[in-house]
């Protein structure tokens, strides 16, 4: 089923948008990675927003989609 199909305008607005933002996070997760050893604790904490905003975006991801999966079955 297409991400999306049967959600409203604003749904999939949201959407696109939790989509982009969720590529973006995890770029920049992939650069804390990448220097993990020499990381302060102030760039620690980043990334620790970072993981945590990205779990909260999957959870919004996963909520839209049991909506469109909902709204394609009435």
């Amino acid at each position: 089923m297409e991400d999306g199909a049967s959600l409203s305008q604003e749904d999939k607005t949201k959407l696109a948008a939790l989509i982009k933002e969720l590529e973006t996070l995890k770029l920049e997760h992939k650069k804390f990675a990448s220097t993990k050893s020499s990381l302060s604790s102030e760039q620690k904490e980043a990334w620790r927003a970072n993981s945590q905003r990205i779990n909260q975006v999957h959870i919004e991801m996963k909520d839209l989609r049991l909506k469109n999966i909902l709204e394609a079955g009435r």
